[in-house]
């Protein structure tokens, strides 16, 4: 179980600063479950550690997915060295046969900052958890708060399972920074969510 995360956590074992696995696998690493079939996985570690990554995957293919197109066109680029900035938040490396996409995840000195929305802060000590096997993964309210960008049947099936395990103010959290009412109110339709 798992084996996609196992490979990307020994991939990353050395890094030597906080990353995270986001995404579709986050979830099911909070539910401590396999719950569908994923045909690709994602990580997150925080901006001001790209050039660390970079050293640190030197030996791999990296690029990075340039969305700064006035029309809509992403471009998936070769990353040379270069720093960065918004609004660039997702790598790509070639790993042992695999791609596996890394976000850029924005912070301050205490917060974790939504990268569309930067008014949107979670305190960032609670945001990586640990499996038992300390494979580290984002917390569920922020992985669902992606999720809800672009709402998919599948996606609510992810959500309905996480927001029966979400303690309330994991629930709270995830309803008030959601920004769409009708989402809002469409999440609200998959689990009872008292007082939100």
């Amino acid at each position: 179980m798992f084996e996609m995360c196992i490979k990307v956590k020994n991939m990353m074992n050395k890094f030597g600063y906080p990353w995270f696995i986001v995404g579709d696998w986050a979830i099911e690493l909070f539910l401590d479950k396999e719950t569908r079939i994923h045909d690709d996985i994602e990580i997150g570690i925080y901006r001001e550690q790209q050039m660390q990554l970079f050293r640190y995957l030197g030996k791999y293919k990296k690029c990075y997915i340039d969305n700064r197109s006035r029309i809509g066109k992403f471009e998936k680029k070769e990353w040379k060295k270069e720093y960065l900035r918004l609004p660039i938040r997702e790598l790509c490396i070639e790993y042992e046969g695999s791609e596996i996409k890394i976000l850029l995840n924005e912070k301050d000195d205490v917060d974790w900052i939504y990268g569309r929305n930067n008014k949107i802060k979670h305190e960032r000590s609670n945001v990586i958890r640990f499996t038992d096997n300390r494979i580290p993964y984002l917390c569920p309210e922020i992985a669902l708060l992606y999720k809800t960008e672009e709402l998919r049947n599948e996606d609510k099936d992810g959500i309905s399972k996480a927001l029966e395990k979400m303690n309330e103010y994991e629930k709270k959290w995830f309803i008030d920074s959601i920004e769409s009412e009708t989402v809002k109110e469409e999440i609200r339709t998959l689990e009872p969510v008292p007082n939100l």
